[in-house]
Order: structure tokens, then sequence, then C-alpha cells
């Protein structure tokens, strides 16, 4: 279990907010829907997709680890190309990643922009901030690493390399 030291590129005067969930503590279950509905369709089979598809007790998706990345529609399409590219490396082996948007705006534009990407990820909506809230999400972005029995094994505010970064933290899951 890691609290991301990796990840955390903090400014001295300005530490970031801590999340409400801690290292080791069980991930907080969530369903959203998908903006990019086929990559969700992929996914899970469907256009919302749930934490509890991919980890904990009898998963209908199993995964070896799910990266949970909340982001901001500013400065969002580089980390989801990140993510995306991530997916593309790791999903043959058990590695999920899904991302959680927070302020898209309208629902029809912010569809629009996610679909224009051509993303294999899910990307959620949290049009009101329920799941934001429950993990105590405070700055954005921030990423958390989940394990398959679905404990949340490393947290982080990702940097300029954030692909390096997450990286780092989801091969060890996948080693055999």
């Amino acid at each position: 279990m890691t609290l991301f030291p990796l990840f955390v590129a903090l400014a001295a005067a300005q530490p970031y907010p801590a999340p409400a969930l801690k290292v080791g503590d069980n991930a907080l279950l969530f369903s959203l829907p998908a903006l990019n509905e086929d990559a969700a369709m992929r996914a899970v089979a469907r256009p919302h997709v749930a934490l509890s598809d991919f980890t904990g007790v009898l998963p209908s998706f199993p995964a070896r680890v799910v990266v949970v990345h909340f982001l901001r529609r500013q400065g969002g399409e580089a980390q989801l190309e990140a993510l995306n590219r991530l997916h593309r490396r790791y999903a043959n082996r058990g590695a999920r990643f899904v991302a959680i948007l927070v302020d898209g705006g309208d629902l029809a534009s912010t569809s629009e922009w996610v679909e224009s990407q051509k993303l294999d990820i899910p990307v959620l909506y949290d049009a009101h901030q329920i799941v934001v809230s429950r993990y105590g999400v405070l700055h954005y972005p921030m990423s958390f690493v989940v394990d398959a029995g679905g404990a949340v094994d490393a947290i982080g505010v990702p940097g300029a390399d954030m692909e390096a970064q997450l990286d780092a933290l989801v091969t060890p899951f996948l080693r055999d």
C-alpha cells in the first residue's frame, strides 16, 4: 500500500487537501453513466459503469487493478489520452482505467467532446458530484488505485508525467 510518493508533486506552501478515503480503505462503490457509451459497452456491456464490475466479490469483469481518475474538462484531454494509452498497454493483463469527469458543462456538448477523442476507456459523468464528494476529492486531477479486492492501494495527484507515474503503480499488480 502506497500513498504515491511518485504522485505527490506538492508545493511546500500549498499542500493538496487529503481525500476522504485513505490507503487501505475499501473503495466506495459507485455506478455512473458513461459519456462514451461505446467504450462502456466494450468494458462492461452496458452504458453505466460500476466499480463492482471490476473489483470485490464476484465482479462481472474481474480486474487485477483499477485506476479511478477524477478530472476536469480543462486540461483533461491529455490526461484521457494518457489513460487510454495505459489501457491499450495493459487491458489484456487485467488493468482497468476509468475516468470520472466532474465539470463538463451541458451533457450534449460534454458527450460530444468525449466522443470526439475516440477513447477505449469509459469516461463517466458525475453530474452532481456525488462520487467526488464520497471520495473526498478536493483537487483535480486525482487518482485512486484499487486492487482486485476493492481496497485502495494508492492515492495521488498526478504531475506532468502522469502516464509514467501510473505505469509504475499499475505494473506491480500485473506480474505473474
